[in-house]
């Protein structure tokens, strides 16, 4: 096996990688009738802050147009969820239950203008990641952005480091899931990788992406997690 080799089949699954659908969300994730008991829950649970028309109020921010997107683009449906199951209502949580936040949410894409389609959103946090808010025929962040990933750091080939497992790059960090990517970090000696081998870490850099081949110039590198357990 050629000193090549290695490089070449990590790029061969980076490609493969990135053949998933990034559209996912636009083929219709929900239902008209899951969407309309979202509805029905969030004018019970999230309307006296979030106001009946999701136009937001004093207390809490819009849930619609502009704002939503701004908050939750190019980000994961799974972010999203995380964020309305572990702090909505912000006072009792616990009072709604997780099937019918997710109907909230199929709620929220549909007045955000996401179309239904013939299967309901399933409570399953691997499939959710894997779904993108994004506008239609966004690539996606751009390559130079400044981001945030979560995965598992790994002794690349050669004299490389690589993060593995690795959540869909955000602008914003919402969690700390692993996903199914893998990311070659450059700059990395700074950061002291080799004490971190193995462990769940919050990567923050330049995204670069490029003929299947995806790129993170650090800016900071920090322990999640010491075990790689999603």
């Amino acid at each position: 096996m050629s000193a090549r080799t290695p490089l070449l089949l990590l790029m061969l699954t980076l490609s493969c990688l990135g053949q998933s659908n990034p559209d996912k969300i636009w083929d219709g994730i929900y239902t008209e009738a899951q969407a309309a008991r979202g509805k029905d829950a969030f004018v019970m649970s999230c309307s006296n802050c979030h106001a009946l028309d999701l136009s937001g109020t004093v207390r809490a921010p819009a849930l619609k147009g502009e704002r939503f997107m701004l908050d939750w683009q190019n980000g994961s449906v799974n972010n999203l969820f995380t964020k309305i199951r572990d702090s909505m209502p912000a006072t009792y949580p616990e009072t709604v239950a997780d099937d019918v936040k997710l109907d909230i949410i199929t709620y929220l894409l549909q007045v955000n203008s996401f179309p239904s389609g013939a299967s309901e959103l399933r409570l399953n946090p691997a499939e959710l990641e894997s779904i993108q808010i994004k506008k239609k025929g966004s690539s996606g962040v751009p390559n130079f952005t400044l981001v945030q990933v979560v995965g598992c750091l790994e002794h690349g080939p050669g004299r490389t480091w690589v993060l593995t497992k690795t959540s869909e790059p955000a602008v914003v960090k919402k969690d700390t899931l692993l996903g199914t990517q893998t990311f070659i970090l450059v700059s990395v000696g700074a950061f002291n990788p080799e004490s971190h081998v193995g462990q769940k870490m919050d990567a923050s850099g330049l995204l670069y992406r490029d003929a299947g081949e995806n790129r993170l110039n650090l800016t900071s590198l920090q322990m999640a997690e010491s075990t790689c357990a999603n």
